[in-house]
């Protein structure tokens, strides 16, 4: 019988999936399907305040946006596995190799300050506690963990990414807590149980385990495991070389705050009361850069300090996809940020990355992340592609931004836009330049630097243009995009104008701004009748400033 290779990703479900997790789901899915293995998914839930089901929703549904998907029928919530975990816990106890302690957080950081004042690190030594003792402290019911008892003595593993052998000395090592005083299991002992329990042989996760693996080691010796293959992936850096994290969006809306209160010369609990959010709040995190809103008070700040959804890094999996990136894209992106496929090849179809990926070519150093390069990716990748792959990912990136007009849209006309936007990088350029198209013609709002600069300046010289332009497309009987070109490089060379100066007042007053896809095939799209009442509209507004 031959071996086969399971991996596993084991997030933990307090929200949409970090890119860098999806990197991890993404290596050890392709190790599982490259050697015709099994990727197994698991889901860390013992941390009851921050789990949630919502979350681990937004979690499957991240993993299948992006292809990801897991080989075991049922999932595994470490949740449901109490049982389980307290058996082998009792026994651990029952053997003597592990034991309740009972210090209080307040002791235990007593402890450390000694330790940090003597300039030596904190090592935790298990107390000599009496019989006498022990029944004290349980008569009170005082609150206990239970720690294992960690053999005093050099632990070592061979790291197949890093390629070394990682080596923690007996001075180094110390008991640690395998189960909390609320009674769920500690991440270092459920992870060493469940995969045991899930024949996981391989795991790939982030470096900031790589010394919690010697734990592992430790609790799998002690149950009599059998110790899988460890190899720890390198970490995901911003291009200015800081750690790429959720605090990134955070710092862009502090900036904006910061100006927008600058600008305003209004008062952070004046930013507090039009975010509708507490006044302490705002005035505490405007004060102290190491703490960040939650992300529904993100929400509501953002409109306020003059900030949309697509003006921040993108961070999470999902801001991906709300972004308008293309998975597969996204997918060959991650793919790159540690490993290569050899040969300076970095386009890859998904099918070749699997064909492709092997261990040894996962790299040791940092990786950055260039948002530049993913966004040249997703640009070649939307050229490439027919209306057959992009209505289908236009509908779901409409599917995650509700508020957008062209939600109502069905597939001939999401096939229209798509053709009119030749060129965009991502599905919300294309989505932002047509969804005036969807707006009820009384619905649009019109840019005050479009209409000064286009039709106000020179002594309203593009107004003048548009009105006598209006009267040209009502007398255009054929209304088609050729035909309307027609009609107004007609009237162009009649007046001796370039194209652009009649173009650009058409496009302000059917969309309100000076930017849209090619004016012709929009008004087209719009047809007659709507074009020529938005036309009417613009001439009123623009004539009363």
């Amino acid at each position: 019988m031959s071996f086969q290779i399971v991996t596993r990703f084991a997030p933990s479900p307090t929200g949409y999936l970090h890119v860098g997790g999806a990197r991890t789901a993404l290596f050890n899915w392709l190790l599982a399907r490259h050697s015709g293995g099994q990727f197994l998914l698991r889901i860390e839930d013992t941390d009851l305040a921050r789990s949630s089901e919502q979350a681990v929703k937004q979690l499957l549904d991240d993993l299948r946006w992006l292809g990801l998907n897991w080989d075991n029928v049922e999932l595994v919530f470490q949740s449901k596995r109490l049982e389980a975990y307290n058996g082998i816990i009792e026994q651990l106890m029952s053997q003597g190799m592990a034991y309740k302690a009972y210090e209080t957080p307040e002791e235990l950081e007593g402890q450390r300050r000694i330790a940090e004042r003597a300039k030596r690190a904190y090592i935790y030594k298990r107390p000599k506690l009496t019989d006498e003792q022990i029944r004290k402290y349980e008569s009170e019911g005082r609150p206990a963990v239970v720690r294992f008892a960690m053999p005093v003595r050099e632990f070592r593993f061979h790291d197949v990414v890093l390629g070394k052998e990682i080596v923690l000395g007996a001075s180094q090592v110390q008991d640690f807590v395998i189960r909390k005083t609320d009674g769920m299991p500690t991440y270092h002992f459920a992870v060493v149980v469940d995969d045991a329990a899930m024949g996981i042989s391989h795991i790939l996760r982030g470096q900031e385990h790589l010394l919690n693996t010697v734990n592992h080691i430790a609790l799998q010796e002690a149950l009599g495991y059998a110790r899988p293959t460890y190899g720890h992936l390198p970490v995901i850096l911003n291009t200015d070389g800081s750690k790429m994290g959720k605090r990134d969006r955070d710092k862009k809306i502090r900036h904006r705050a910061n100006v927008w209160l600058k600008n305003t010369k209004r008062s952070a609990a004046e930013l507090a009361a039009a975010a509708a959010l507490e006044t302490g709040r705002i005035e505490g995190w405007l004060a102290d850069d190491g703490r960040q809103l939650e992300a529904a008070e993100q929400q509501k700040l953002m409109p306020v300090v003059g900030l949309e959804a697509g003006d921040l890094p993108e961070i999470l999996v999902h801001d991906f996809r709300a972004s308008g990136y293309l998975p597969d894209v996204l997918l060959n992106f991650l793919a790159l940020l540690g490993w290569s496929p050899g040969g300076d090849r970095e386009r890859m179809s998904v099918g070749e990355m699997v064909q492709l990926f092997s261990l040894d070519r996962v790299g040791q150093a940092n990786a950055k992340f260039n948002r530049d390069k993913l966004l040249a990716f997703n640009t070649e990748a939307c050229a490439a592609a027919g209306a057959t792959q992009l209505v289908p990912a236009m509908r779901d990136f409409l599917s995650v931004n509700a508020d957008s007009p062209l939600g109502s849209a069905d597939a001939a006309a999401l096939e229209k836009v798509i053709a009119m936007n030749v060129g965009m990088r991502t599905l919300r350029e294309a989505e932002q330049k047509s969804r005036f198209l969807f707006l009820a013609d009384e619905n649009i709002e019109y840019q005050a630097d479009a209409v000064e600069k286009i039709l106000l300046k020179n002594d309203k010289q593009g107004l003048n243009v548009l009105g006598r332009m209006r009267q040209v497309l009502d007398e255009t009987l054929d209304w088609t995009a050729a035909c309307v070109e027609a009609a107004v490089k007609g009237y162009c060379a009649s007046a001796s104008l370039a194209l652009g100066k009649v173009a650009q007042p058409i496009r302000v007053a059917v969309s309100g701004t000076s930017i849209s896809p090619p004016i012709f095939a929009s008004l087209e799209f719009l047809g007659k009748e709507r074009t020529l009442r938005r036309i009417d509209n613009c001439l009123r507004f623009a004539t009363s400033q």
